[in-house]
């Protein structure tokens, strides 16, 4: 019989290559359903049921990880030089080249906002006449780019994009695996270029927990809690980019 989703609607996908990867998923079930192991069925109906009918949920969400983005938050390069060394491995980079590539921001005038450590974190993220809104205060130029690169996505790349910031804690580095499998499909197809760092699954998963590896350098790991989290955190980031990678190429063809 035809799959549904849970609100009972049709499951039907936009690529052959996402409908195999769901029926995979199927097949590797047993006894009793594992819906963990089960990430790019969860997307497909969350794409379906959820975002489909209304964008603006998730596309209010996503925005506010913009405003609270764990890339923008560094550890103080006196007081945590190594942690700070870890962040500016993962992390250098990663706002010029979004703001320049993905969002088209001239120069490096516009850049978001950053805090170093955790006094300079408070004072900037603290509601004020400047800074409405809790959180970082971007430059509203960029904060509105953001906002019309997220609202002209579909409903199956803002469901991968939305997945992959909750997972983050960050908008650019959800954004910067997006844009990642874009630039794969794109390459993929002739229709552009690999040029500059990778920055797929493996790398969101690593740049997504710097501080949480680094403290399981610190004090050690807790076995059933670290590693569950460490391999969940890889499944999600993969699951996300292949997902953009499927619908892109069903559109190419």
């Amino acid at each position: 019989r035809a799959l549904r989703t849970p609100l009972g609607l049709p499951l039907t996908l936009p690529s052959l290559a996402l409908a195999l990867a769901v029926a995979s998923e199927w097949d590797a079930q047993k006894i009793y359903l594992q819906p963990a192991q089960m990430p790019l069925m969860t997307l497909c109906c969350t794409a379906i049921d959820q975002v489909a009918s209304d964008p603006s949920v998730h596309r209010t969400d996503v925005m506010r990880y913009l405003r609270n983005d764990t890339s923008c938050y560094w550890a103080d390069p006196v007081e945590d030089r190594v942690l700070h060394r870890r962040q500016s491995q993962a992390w250098d980079g990663l706002h010029a080249s979004l703001s320049e590539d993905l969002l088209g921001l001239p120069g490096t005038d516009v850049r978001p906002a950053m805090a170093s450590g955790g006094g300079e974190a408070l004072l900037l993220s603290r509601r004020s006449k400047g800074n409405p809104t809790s959180g970082l205060p971007h430059p509203p130029i960029l904060v509105e780019k953001a906002k019309r690169w997220v609202d002209g996505l579909d409903a199956w790349t803002l469901t991968a994009l939305y997945s992959a910031c909750a997972e983050s804690k960050s908008f650019f580095i959800g954004a910067a695996l997006i844009q990642d499998a874009m630039k794969k499909e794109e390459a993929a197809s002739g229709g552009g270029d690999r040029a500059g760092m990778a920055r797929d699954g493996k790398w969101a998963a690593g740049a997504a927990r710097i501080e949480e590896e680094f403290n399981i350098e610190c004090w050690g790991l807790v076995e059933g809690g670290h590693d569950y989290d460490r391999l969940n955190c890889s499944i999600q980031m993969h699951a996300a980019s292949f997902l953009v990678q499927a619908v892109a190429h069903s559109e190419a063809l």
